[in-house]
């Protein structure tokens, strides 16, 4: 806790409140039934990165759950956000944005309306620095993730991903890939994930395969384009593990990160280390919504 502040301070439906005080019910929906969604969003220097596109997946989700929210401003949400990190004096943080739904019936809600909470952590690492020590990575497969509207979802119920890393920990290793229902890999339980292959091309799985699209995914596709890098979003295959030269994993929180090996196969990380320069140096003059909104 930074020196000087007495208690954590949390946001609760446009009301920032001790943290000890943001106390839910016994039978809070997302605790029952995951009926909830969630936002990891990077502070970088008291400002939230890349926020537009965490609201877009924010509103998408609540769209397809049902939820009944009021009218969003962006502007002021991120004002919120700002003001958070003031309170708790915290400049370089992890801030998690959630959207419950309403407590009040069983697996039939009686209401759609929904409280949006947010809280704030310290980070000690620099934004978006690359990882000097590659990551290890095994295989899940005892569960396959559906390929349906609920897969591109952030929700409170995420029990798969918890599996996922629980197994990682089972192989000793940093962290798992997870199949989709056709036995294609689509994500590791930590991010995204991104190869480079021999040819130059970075293959990365497409929506359609059931992943979860990051917003840092949709960034570094989006530079990698810009500067003449040819992206395919399509279907990985576990042959194109082994035929990749590099391998990459993604979140809004770490960034990019690169693998040193699955199963047998060994890789470098030369081109990680470029591409992480240039998303760091994308995000550290990130311009928010409000900001936007001034300069118009």
């Amino acid at each position: 806790m930074p020196v000087g502040l007495t208690a954590p301070i949390a946001y609760l439906n446009a009301e920032f409140i001790p943290l000890q005080e943001l106390n839910f019910s016994y039978n809070n929906r997302s605790m029952q039934y995951g009926d909830g969604l969630f936002e990891s969003i990077r502070v970088h220097q008291g400002l939230p990165l890349f926020v537009e596109d965490h609201i877009e997946r924010l509103l998408a989700g609540m769209y397809a759950l049902g939820f009944d929210f009021p009218l969003f401003d962006p502007v002021h949400f991120y004002h919120s956000m700002v003001k958070l990190g003031e309170l708790n004096q915290i400049a370089e943080g992890r801030l998690r944005v959630q959207v419950v739904r309403n407590t009040g019936g069983f697996y039939r809600p009686n209401v759609d309306s929904c409280s949006l909470f947010m809280t704030l952590e310290p980070l000690e690492e620099s934004l978006y620095s690359i990882n000097e020590k590659g990551l290890r990575l095994g295989l899940f497969s005892e569960i396959r993730k559906p390929v349906n509207v609920l897969s591109g979802i952030k929700s409170t119920s995420a029990l798969l991903y918890v599996l996922g890393a629980r197994e990682a920990r089972q192989q000793n290793c940093d962290d798992t890939l997870m199949l989709n229902e056709f036995g294609r890999i689509c994500e590791a339980t930590s991010g995204n994930l991104f190869l480079l292959m021999a040819d130059g091309k970075v293959l990365t799985p497409s929506v359609s395969e059931g992943i979860l699209p990051g917003v840092f995914r949709k960034r570094l596709i989006i530079k990698l384009r810009e500067v003449g890098v040819e992206v395919e979003e399509g279907q990985v295959m576990h042959d194109d593990m082994y035929k990749a030269s590099e391998v990459w994993l993604t979140n809004a929180i770490k960034g990019l990160r690169w693998v040193i090996s699955w199963k047998e196969r060994r890789y470098f990380g030369t081109q990680a280390r470029r591409v992480a320069e240039l998303l760091r140096a994308e995000a550290a003059h990130y311009i928010g919504p409000a900001e936007k909104q001034t300069n118009a």
